[in-house]
C-alpha cells in the first residue's frame, strides 16, 4: 500500500465533498431564491467536483493495490 497516494486520494475526496456541499447547499438555494433560470454554472461546478471525486477514488485504489 502506498500511503502517499491513499492520503492524497482521501484529501481529494474531502475537497470534493466540501465543494459539493457548498455548490448544492449554498449556491443552488441562493440561485432559486433569486429566481435564476440558467443553471449551467452550477451544472458545470458539480461536474467538476465529480471529476475530482473520481480522481480521488482512483488514487485511493491505486495506492491500496500497490505493493
Amino acid at each position: 500500500m502506498d500511503g502517499i497516494n491513499v492520503g492524497a486520494g482521501v484529501l481529494l475526496m474531502l475537497a470534493e465533498l466540501t465543494g459539493l456541499i457548498y455548490g448544492l447547499g449554498i449556491n443552488v438555494t441562493s440561485m432559486m431564491a433569486h429566481g435564476a433560470t440558467d443553471y449551467s454554472f452550477i451544472t458545470a461546478y458539480v461536474a467538476e467536483w465529480i471529476f475530482v471525486l473520481i480522481a480521488g477514488l482512483l488514487m485511493i485504489v491505486s495506492g491500496v493495490r500497490r505493493n
